[in-house]
């Protein structure tokens, strides 16, 4: 029960919520001698960014890779017992050590500026005044020049879904938890669904993440996504694209997988937890906001201009009760640059025309500037520089053998428009760009920069390289050629091509034979090339002149007669002579494509959605393909796939016998 107010207590400033937008806000007003108060209405200061979000998602992430070894799986074979009771523990402990003294310094920051804090919930009465009712004592007035709104935001209840359940929870619960569950259905695979989706992979819980979407990650460069969705598929979660769920109901006398789920396709799924992550609205509802006229949206943000200005000149509102971007880092910038235009003081006077956008899935993700996709929609010129982890000492050293980096800049100017990294650190890396873009600067402040050695941030430097080689082949036609090359022998990893070839149905003569020609860059062409068994039109002649490995995956009783065709035309085959004499490599389809760690099919997998699997897995190894996902076929995305094999068997980046080379004398 309130207890009626006496009169105002006067202030420069009135700041409410004490997320990160509201501290820093705050605190830059303070640190200008004005006088400010703070009103928090939750027990401890911080937000949802210390408390139900940002750090709290972050430490778990971390503490669920130290105790599982997940890091150390892979790189040196160890497996370890997850007691998942004790780690439950371990968890939450952690959680609530870093949260203690994240809230600690929190106050420190607030006593140190002499910013007053009142506790209790906030309303606008009337125009100028805010009203703070505690249960521990009377109301209070605050009368203040100029009111700071950092409320922040809650998730959005998904329609039609009961919430009660403890076991059905949003972001902001699924933190409170009670034990490490067996299954978990994510619903919702933007950033925060994600997220939770790899944490609790890498904790052995078997996850399905339903998206109502093509693909994860909406926001980001595809490549990325792809990136992460493959990783999460090798962590053994189900991701199921283009459906929703439609209900939830508890099966009766149920201990684990007590939840049914029905989804629009019909699909049926139990889970242990279901987690709704379906989007998030501003904490606008008890402010009183209609009573001062501060415009808001249909999710209950507040409308707000360049500068963070509402609809009444005298109201800001910065972080996530305005909407996007929600990040707790350009929550600050926007507390100090509101606060900065309403006193007039000339130190912050606008945001960063460059910011970057990290996201902490396994593997990080980590974003500055242009997608490829949004260049595209554009219709702007770019060329795309790339540098895998993989290839750089640092990453053999640590193992991250899926990180990459990948740089898109003008081709005439080389200014950097856009960069994007998958992989540990990447959340760290994207400053490098960052810096680079906020500049102004091209891809040869890479180059000419020197940087330690082991470090993945070498890896900038080869990206750039990478940029650069790719738009000089650009437009390189290659001169006819009259008769094929003489055969001499050379090491495969030094030749310019590599080719695949493929066939879903029997050779005869005149049948269509799908053909990938794929340069060192992974830059691939595919063309239809009409089986004749003298070979008449099967080589490019770039190919003939520069070098070439080439990978068949036909049908096994083709394999012979296919080989004959190279043969015929020169060539050396692998196991006939020396790995220098090789130009054609057997494989085997099916476990070619389980090489590249494709999911084995189920009764349940449809045959777009391997299609669509495939198409993601060849993107995230770097290939360029000339279709998209939607137009290309199952047999030139096996011929893609037999092009990159031939590459990582020259290059030595398979193993000496990987299972999907098939040796001449099978």
């Amino acid at each position: 029960m309130s207890v009626p107010a006496t009169s105002p207590e006067r202030f420069d400033l009135v700041v409410i919520g004490s997320g990160p937008g509201g501290e820093k806000g705050a605190a830059q007003a303070a640190w200008f001698g004005k006088r400010v108060a703070l009103v928090e209405r939750a027990p401890e200061v911080g937000g949802a960014s210390v408390h139900t979000g940002t750090l709290p998602s972050k430490t778990l992430r971390e503490t669920a890779l130290y105790l599982t070894g997940f890091r150390r799986r892979e790189l040196y074979g160890m497996s370890l017992h997850l007691d998942r009771k004790k780690s439950l523990r371990q968890l939450v402990g952690r959680l609530r050590d870093v949260i203690d003294r994240q809230a600690r310094q929190i106050r420190r920051n607030l006593d140190r500026h002499g910013i007053i804090l009142y506790s209790g919930e906030a309303s606008f009465p009337s125009p100028g005044v805010l009203r703070v009712a505690s249960a521990e004592g009377p109301d209070r007035l605050l009368a203040a020049d100029v009111f700071l709104i950092a409320t922040g935001s809650s998730p959005v209840a998904p329609p039609g879904i009961d919430m009660r359940d403890p076991d059905v929870v949003d972001s902001d619960r699924i933190l409170d938890l009670d034990r490490v569950p067996t299954s978990m259905t994510v619903v919702g695979g933007g950033v925060i669904g994600t997220e939770y989706a790899c944490l609790f992979a890498a904790l052995g819980t078997r996850i399905t993440l339903v998206e109502g979407r093509e693909r994860l990650l909406g926001g980001v460069d595809e490549e990325l996504s792809t990136g992460v969705q493959l990783s999460l598929e090798r962590m053994g979660a189900e991701i199921l694209l283009g459906d929703a769920v439609v209900s939830v109901e508890r099966v009766p006398r149920r201990s684990t997988n007590a939840l049914r789920l029905k989804l629009k396709s019909g699909t049926r799924l139990q889970a242990d937890k279901v987690l709704f992550s379906a989007g998030r609205r501003g904490n606008t509802q008890t402010l009183g906001l209609d009573r001062i006229g501060v415009s808001l949206t249909e999710r209950g943000h507040i409308a707000v201009d360049d500068h963070f200005q509402t609809s009444v000149r005298n109201v800001y509102a910065v972080g996530d009760v305005v909407g996007f971007p929600g990040l707790a880092s350009t929550s600050m910038e926007q507390g100090r640059v509101a606060m900065c235009h309403a006193f007039g003081i000339a130190y912050k006077t606008a945001m960063a025309d460059v910011l970057p956008y990290g996201i902490y899935s396994i593997p990080e993700v980590a974003t500055v500037g242009f997608s490829e996709q949004e260049l595209q929609k554009k219709g702007l010129p770019y060329e795309v520089g790339r540098a895998r982890f993989e290839n750089s000492a640092r990453g053999q050293i640590t193992g991250d053998f899926e990180g990459f980096i990948k740089l898109l800049f003008d081709p005439a100017t080389h200014k950097l428009l856009g960069a994007h990294v998958l992989g540990e650190h990447a959340t760290e890396l994207i400053h490098v760009p960052m810096l680079v873009m906020a500049a102004g600067g091209a891809i040869g402040v890479f180059l000419d920069a020197v940087f330690n050695f082991p470090t993945l941030s070498e890896s900038f430097k080869y990206a750039a390289y990478d940029g650069l080689q790719r738009l000089a082949q650009r437009g390189a036609s290659a001169p006819s050629v009259s008769a094929p090359r003489r055969r001499e022998p050379t090491d495969p990893a030094t030749r310019h091509w590599f080719l695949g070839v493929a066939s879903t149905g029997p050779l005869q003569p005149e049948r269509p034979v799908i053909v990938c020609q794929m340069d060192r860059w992974r830059r691939c062409r595919i063309s239809t090339w009409s089986y004749d068994p003298s070979g008449s039109g099967l080589l490019p002649p770039e190919a003939e002149r520069d070098g070439f490995v080439a990978a068949i995956t036909v049908k096994a009783k083709d394999a012979s007669a296919l080989s004959d065709v190279f043969l015929r035309l020169g060539c050396g085959i692998l196991g006939r002579g020396t790995r220098e004499e090789t130009d054609l490599v057997q494989t085997r389809p099916s476990q070619l494509w389980e090489g590249l760690k494709d999911q084995k099919r189920t009764a349940r997998t449809r045959p777009e959605a391997v299609r669509r699997r495939r198409y993601e897995i060849l993107r995230a190894e770097g290939l360029e393909l000339p279709l998209g996902c939607e137009a290309i076929r199952e047999d030139q995305l096996d011929a893609a796939a037999a092009a990159f094999a031939g590459y990582l068997w020259a290059t030595r980046q398979a193993r000496e016998e990987p299972p999907w080379v098939i040796p001449a004398e099978d």
